[in-house]
């Protein structure tokens, strides 16, 4: 493995000031303050922060699930033809009344593809995630590694110019969760989309992204952006050992660990006053 050339890239995401602010019982609740930062065209960005820092709230933004309350968001579309976005969430979320093809194929459906041509690109991705033996088969029929599968084979099918992705592996055991990580790598390594991912794992954020966004504790802001300098294409079960790794870790950990004491003494705090 030899490390790659950097070269600068168009920006395909643009945040600049965005806010987001909830109202809850009658207070205002800032879920991310003054936030801004740039995703270059085919990087994989791993976002990770403390727990209630609003890193899903963040993503929500970015698919257009949400709309900030101030500042600005630019995505360069380059293909109108194709989605800006698809999205996979932690919990698996294919139709229980469809086919592993059918569920994959779905978003094609959706943009009117014909039958032939949609089945022929499910049936290709399928077998990129090696579902093939089931690509009739139900979701009853499947665990819940292989309904992630289908999620990542649908996102990947629909051909979007983004992939946001919200701990999608974070139910999984430790075996099937390593097993879709390099499955992930391997696809998007053929494809080199523009991701923006969630984990709560540092392992995780070095073991598939260009570069991980450390958000701080509630209300989140960038508090820094570290690049991951590690050869690629990766194996997850050599990459770790490399030297950079460890280097990286303790990085991302040092500047992430006053973070999650800040959330956790801030939650203390809330249980204490619930309790009185």
């Amino acid at each position: 493995m030899g490390r790659e050339r950097r070269v600068e890239r168009p920006v395909k995401i643009s945040v600049r000031n965005l806010t987001k602010v909830f109202q809850s019982r009658g207070r205002r609740v800032t879920a991310i303050d003054d936030v801004s930062f740039t995703v270059p065209d085919g990087t994989f960005l791993a976002i990770v922060g403390p727990s209630g820092c609003g890193k899903t709230t963040l993503l929500r933004i970015l698919a257009g699930l949400e709309e900030p309350t101030s500042g600005v968001l630019e995505v360069r579309q380059t293909d109108r033809g194709r989605p800006v976005n698809s999205m996979v969430f932690q919990e698996q979320s294919i139709l229980p009344w469809m086919t592993v093809r059918d569920n994959v194929a779905y978003g094609l459906r959706l943009r009117g593809v014909d039958r032939h041509e949609r089945c022929k690109v499910a049936d290709h991705y399928i077998q990129m995630v090696g579902l093939t033996r089931f690509a009739d088969a139900y979701p009853h029929q499947l665990s819940g590694g292989m309904k992630q599968r289908v999620s990542i084979a649908r996102a990947f099918a629909n051909d979007p110019e983004i992939l946001l992705m919200d701990e999608p592996f974070a139910a999984l055991d430790e075996q099937n969760k390593i097993l879709l990580q390099q499955e992930l790598l391997r696809i998007w390594e053929g494809t080199r989309k523009t991701v923006c991912y969630i984990t709560h794992s540092i392992d995780e954020a070095l073991n598939l992204s260009d570069r991980v966004m450390i958000m701080t504790a509630h209300p989140g802001r960038v508090k820094a952006i570290i690049d991951v300098d590690l050869p690629r294409p990766r194996d997850i079960t050599k990459i770790r050992s490399h030297p950079r790794f460890g280097e990286l870790f303790e990085q991302i950990w040092l500047s992430l660990r006053d973070e999650v004491l800040k959330a956790k003494a801030e939650e203390g705090l809330v249980m204490a006053g619930a309790g009185n």
